[in-house]
This record gives structure tokens, sequence and C-alpha cells, in this order.
């Protein structure tokens, strides 16, 4: 058996891959794009085969030799960067999301593989009508990113009632290690200048995240128990509110930033404004939901997958800022 890693050169695929060597799961083939393995070089070892491709092209995965024992983790998904593209952007997420997962459908099938763990994502959810958010929440996603991806998992879910693929389907909420920017690169540099952090409304809700390490253990935990037909939230325990998170994180760090809490309606009513000219510093998926109530029920990751999160908000967090810093030569915080 071995493993095949769809966007596997990524943040969240380097992190798998290190685990299932770790743990001799048996050989991995990582499949990503040219840019990803220049960025990243990969590591010479035998067990580990490299593929630079599209996923949404034709053919590329026929490159691979899946046999009928082997275990796809479709890890591949584009990033959700303001303003990139500023026009059609429901065509620009769904190649890799929709077209690319057809292609790893088309790829098992003729291979006589059944064994996936889709990557999907909690912001299939859109606003919380129940809190924390179960699987069985309505998905009624804000943006491009998260429609699709609900495309996405609705081409899965007439093959796994079908009984045709086994496919475990994972919702993280925000994945979050050393060497993980994003939009965090923003509240790093304010941190850095010792400038106000300004919140989108007054803190009071809470916004979780989930480390790349536990992430990764949740895809090998499905893959070692066949990759069990079921969709399953991942995200921290007891994540305090945004305000007590930036205040403990902004003191960890020694800067003399300060959280300012604002009117959360008003802000995001002016980002919204500037988001019709393409020049809004955050993506209309990721200021919609910073005042709103975001966590995620994970209870039946902890109950059906055995899998319990290691990782604390501040200390995720804190452990990104840290590499920031030593990435740019600083002192960490």
């Amino acid at each position: 058996m071995k493993h095949l890693l769809i966007g596997g050169n990524g943040f969240l695929g380097r992190e798998l891959l290190r685990q299932l060597l770790a743990g001799d799961k048996g050989d991995v083939v990582v499949v990503d794009l040219p840019d990803s393995f220049q960025a990243h070089p990969p590591k010479d070892d035998p067990r580990v085969t490299n593929i630079a491709g599209d996923v949404s092209v034709p053919g590329i995965l026929d490159q691979v030799g899946l046999e009928p024992g082997d275990v796809v983790h479709h890890l591949a998904s584009k990033l959700i960067i303001p303003n990139e593209p500023r026009t059609g952007r429901d065509a620009y997420f769904r190649i890799c999301a929709v077209d690319g997962t057809r292609e790893v459908l088309r790829a098992m099938k003729s291979a006589g593989c059944r064994k996936l763990v889709f990557w999907s994502t909690d912001m299939v959810y859109g606003p919380a009508l129940i809190v924390p958010r179960p699987e069985h929440h309505p998905r009624h996603p804000f943006g491009p990113y998260g429609r699709s991806k609900v495309a996405a998992e609705d081409m899965l879910t007439p093959l796994i009632k079908a009984g045709a693929i086994d496919c475990t389907i994972l919702r993280p909420r925000l994945i979050l290690g050393p060497g993980r920017l994003g939009i965090l690169e923003k509240l790093f540099k304010l941190i850095d200048k010792g400038l106000p952090v300004p919140l989108i409304g007054d803190g009071s809700t809470r916004f979780q995240f989930v480390s790349v390490a536990d992430c990764a253990r949740a895809s090998v935990l499905a893959a070692d128990q066949g990759c069990p037909s079921k969709v399953f939230n991942l995200g921290s325990a007891n994540s305090p509110t945004v305000y007590e998170l930036m205040t403990e994180f902004i003191a960890r760090t020694g800067s003399k930033s300060r959280v300012i809490r604002t009117p959360g309606g008003l802000v995001k009513t002016v980002l919204r404004g500037l988001n019709r000219f393409g020049v809004a510093p955050m993506d209309p998926e990721q200021f919609e939901i910073a005042d709103l109530e975001v966590t995620l029920d994970i209870t039946a990751a902890e109950r059906d997958l055995g899998w319990v999160p290691t990782e604390n908000d501040t200390d995720m967090l804190t452990a990104a800022y840290d590499s920031y810093r030593a990435a740019r030569g600083g002192l960490a915080g």
C-alpha cells in the first residue's frame, strides 16, 4: 500500500508526509505544482516519489501508478489571497476543488482504488445557526472558496452513498503552525511595530484554530481506519475569546501593541465597499466571519476517529509568530 498526497508539498502536505514517513506507513507519492517544488525542494528519500503537475489537468495522475489498496489524500486547494484574482473568483477556485477532484475520482476508478481522505473546509458552513457548529450544520458559504468545496463535497456524496468509495471528509478550522502566514502576516507586522491591533467587533466571540500537526494526524488516523465514510470537524478545544486570545498573545511577544475594539458592523460595511474596488485588505470570506462565533463541534472526531487536538490557540499563534520572526532574522517573541 502507498499513500498518494495530492497537493502534498503544501503546508499541510509536508507535515503529513513527515508523519507518514516517521510512522513507516509505506511509500508515498507527492503530486503538486512545479512552483511548489521550487519553493520547497523535496527531501531525498527512497520511499518518496515526487510528481510536478496540476491535478486538474487530465492524465497527470496516470503517472502515479495507483493500485487498489492505495490511499489518496486530496489536500490540494487554491489559497485565499485578497483581490487575487479580482474577477472570476468562483471559476478560479473551482479549477482545483472541482476539476481536480473529478480527475482524482477518475484515476481512482480506473485503478480500482476506493480509499480517499478529502480535505474540505469549515467555510462550507457560513454563519453559525448552531454553536459550536456540528457536521450536520447547513452549508451556506460566504464566498467562492467555500462554494467550491461544497461543489466538491457534492461530487463525493453520491459515490459514498452508493458504496463506490470509502471517503473521509475533513473540515478543519483555520490551520496554523510554524511557517504559516497568509493574513497573519499583517497582524505580525503590527505586533513588530508596536502598533494598535484593531479587531472587527468587540472580540467577545471565539475564533478557533487547529494545528497543522493535529490535522496531519487526522489524515493518518483516517487512512489507518480504512477511510470511514464520515464527515469530521477539526479544531482546537476550549478556544478563548478573540479579545482574550489577542491580549495574551501580545503579552507573550513583549510588544507594545494593544487590542482595539471596533463596531463590527461598521467596519465590515467599509470593507465590503473596499472589496467592490478590489482594494480590501481581507477577503469577504475572512472579514465576514471575523466578529461571528465560528467554533466547530469536534466531538465526532474524538468519538469516531480517536482524534484529540493537542495544541491550544494561543500556543499555535505564538509558534507561528516565532517562526515568522526567525525567518526574518529577528528574535522570537
